[in-house]
């Protein structure tokens, strides 16, 4: 018993080391120029029902567009942004930098593949200070619990930035879907196992398995809101597990008490 508790934690330990080994925590690209904005730019969540990266932006001047030792603006900054729903990001010359939300909308993925969906968003950004436009260069980091971010094919012209974004599963939330849709055919599975062996056998109205298998057929509902993400019904999930183990301990628990009324109208 021993060993198999050291294998199981050795096990664990190997799994976080590959969940947090698979999440780079920045990605920098764009004009190393001195005189630049820097846009600090981080996912904070990706929300898959409404195809949207939640983003937050705050930028940060570098050389003569700096204004002392705390690099605020020396001359106005103004940030448009790809966004379709977010305003023109203005930002006073002189005035303390705040951070600003964007949203921007996902250009492809979908939730209804769970888990195994990925999402993808081509991100840009426009700036200018003082009226003109100035190099522009950007970190990025992912910061939602459940996504692992990348960013790629990074594009920089003076005043511009572009760069295309994908989001998907972390190792862990993946490997929890998994098990869950296992467990549930597991689950299902026994349920129906011994619902034959109950009928094979001629055993009657067995109460405590029937009520075994009703608690279990509520406890897969329990199962499938689980899910991390709390994805939508009609995802792979839920055609790949979670309804066949359903109707299967449907099926189980009415052919055991079918069985067990006809039994005891017999004797």
């Amino acid at each position: 018993m021993g060993v198999v508790i050291a294998v199981l934690a050795a096990g664990g330990i190997v799994g976080f080391r590959i969940d947090t080994g698979t999440r780079k925590l920045d990605y920098v690209t764009g004009s190393n120029d001195p005189d630049r904005v820097e846009l600090d730019v981080t996912l904070q969540r990706v929300d898959v029902t409404g195809r949207e990266f939640d983003l937050r932006v705050i930028p940060i001047m570098h050389g003569s567009l700096a204004d002392g030792a705390d690099a605020v603006p020396a001359r106005d900054i103004e940030v448009d942004t790809s966004s379709l729903t977010s305003g023109l990001l203005r930002f006073k010359a002189h005035d303390r930098v705040s951070l600003q939300d964007v949203r921007m909308g996902v250009d492809d993925g979908l939730v209804s593949a769970y888990p195994f969906d990925s999402y993808a968003a081509s991100i840009g950004f426009f700036v200018t200070a003082g009226g003109k436009d100035v190099p522009v260069s950007m970190r990025f980091r992912g910061y939602d619990a459940l996504f692992t971010a990348e960013m790629t094919d990074a594009e920089w012209p003076t005043g511009q930035l572009k760069a295309n974004v994908l989001a998907g599963r972390t190792f862990s939330s993946s490997v929890l879907a998994w098990f869950l849709m296992v467990a549930m055919w597991a689950l299902a599975l026994s349920v129906l196992g011994a619902a034959l062996t109950i009928v094979s056998k001629k055993m009657g109205l067995v109460w405590p398995a029937m009520g075994w298998m009703a608690a279990t057929l509520f406890a897969l509902v329990g199962f499938r809101n689980a899910a991390p993400g709390s994805p939508p019904i009609g995802g792979l999930i839920d055609y790949g597990a979670f309804f066949w183990a359903e109707l299967l301990t449907t099926a189980a628990l009415v052919y055991v008490t079918v069985h067990g009324i006809r039994r005891a109208r017999l004797t």
